[in-house]
């Protein structure tokens, strides 16, 4: 435990990554604000150049958590390594003229030994001594033959689990939190989106996430349609598209197919997205930043993962859930696009189970509050 005499007083946090990497490190940054609620803290995340990735800031920016952000360019393939290096070294410089009392190492779990030595040489170098969280990394999980892997722990609890054993309070397993902070600008945005759209019905919605920048995690659209159109054929539902302007299109096809809902995608901003998203009954849609947003706002997901991570990590957290994912023996790839088994992870996953697993949230929904409901519960396919 660490005492209030003892507490830094300016803190660096470091956390690299997109949508979902941001959303799975509040748990651990929430944790580090509860132990010292007095400190400045400053987030330091990574930008890539000429990408239409999101970048942290945009999430985390706004939360108010920090009193500043740094941020730094990841080197593409065709730059020079003397600009890269010239680069660091104004950073690395940056850093150490704020003489910052602690660094929160909130890199990925998936770090290696190698990188994780480099980055802490690279703080201590710039006059950061104490640092918390660089130790305790999980092993990675390896792929062995005729099994499947077994159900992880989230990234959220991973990064917990190590400021823990740094002597950083946190809270249960499970139970941290994704709050965004969001507010009136927030609500003001989606306000006035819904003022350029027709009447809804009074319909529940339910949120959609189509697409994903991993053709590798995305399930095919035909079969968005063929769940959709039974969860209006069954409970007139209000289907929502959310995403980001390169899912608008497939989001306009398919509302048109349908007959009938909105398309949020490219309409809204990361933060207004998750505010929408509050109003949705459940949220159906791949492993992508959408359904980040989805759990942030505590809305229950029904989520469709491939196979080329290991189970469990970038489950969405803390909200009730039906996860679907077939378990192959080519599971483990990370491939951003799998051009020779055609996705066969994602296409053995079967409308009628997703509708099974949708109707089953919507009918949690309809429970009275005083009802036992385990708050997440997963379900995953394991055939061969």
């Amino acid at each position: 435990m660490i005492t209030d005499r003892h507490s830094p007083k300016k803190v660096l946090i470091f956390r690299i990554g997109q949508i979902g990497d941001m959303i799975m490190s509040l748990p651990a940054i929430w944790a580090v604000r509860r132990n010292w609620p007095h400190a400045k803290l400053t987030l330091l995340c990574d930008v890539r150049p000429g990408s239409s990735n999101t970048l942290g800031l945009d999430v985390l920016g706004p939360t108010g958590l920090f009193t500043d952000i740094e941020h730094y360019a990841v080197p593409t393939k065709k730059q020079d390594r003397l600009r890269v290096f010239v680069r660091r070294l104004r950073l690395l410089l940056r850093l150490r003229a704020q003489r910052y009392d602690a660094l929160i190492y909130l890199a990925p779990s998936i770090r290696t030994s190698e990188q994780v030595k480099r980055d802490v040489r690279f703080f201590r170098a710039a006059g950061i001594t104490q640092i918390y969280g660089a130790d305790h990394f999980p092993p990675v999980p390896t792929k062995r033959p005729d099994k499947p892997f077994e159900v992880g722990p989230s990234e959220a609890d991973l990064l917990l689990a190590r400021l823990a054993a740094d002597g950083i309070t946190i809270p249960h397993h499970g139970e941290g939190s994704l709050d965004l902070v969001l507010g009136a600008d927030e609500a003001t945005a989606v306000a006035r989106w819904r003022e350029t759209l027709g009447p809804d019905g009074g319909r529940p919605w339910i949120g959609v996430g189509l697409g994903s920048k991993m053709p590798a995690k995305r399930w095919p659209l035909e079969r968005f349609a063929a769940v959709i159109a039974a969860l209006i054929a069954q409970h007139d539902v209000w289907p929502v598209i959310f995403g980001g302007p390169e899912d608008r299109a497939d989001g306009k096809a398919l509302l048109e197919r349908l007959g009938r809902g909105y398309n949020a995608a490219g309409a809204l901003n990361i933060r207004a997205s998750s505010m929408a998203l509050r109003q949705c009954a459940l949220y159906l849609g791949n492993d992508t930043g959408t359904m980040h947003l989805a759990a942030a706002a505590g809305t229950p997901c029904v989520a469709l993962f491939s196979a080329r991570d290991w189970p469990g990590a970038w489950y969405p957290y803390g909200v009730a859930q039906r996860v679907f994912r077939t378990a192959l023996d080519c599971e483990g790839c990370y491939l951003v696009q799998c051009v020779e088994r055609q996705n066969e992870c994602l296409t053995r996953i079967t409308v009628e189970q997703v509708v099974a697993g949708c109707e089953d949230v919507l009918r949690e929904q309809a429970v009275p509050a005083s009802a036992s409901i385990q708050p997440t519960r997963a379900i995953w396919t394991t055939n061969r």
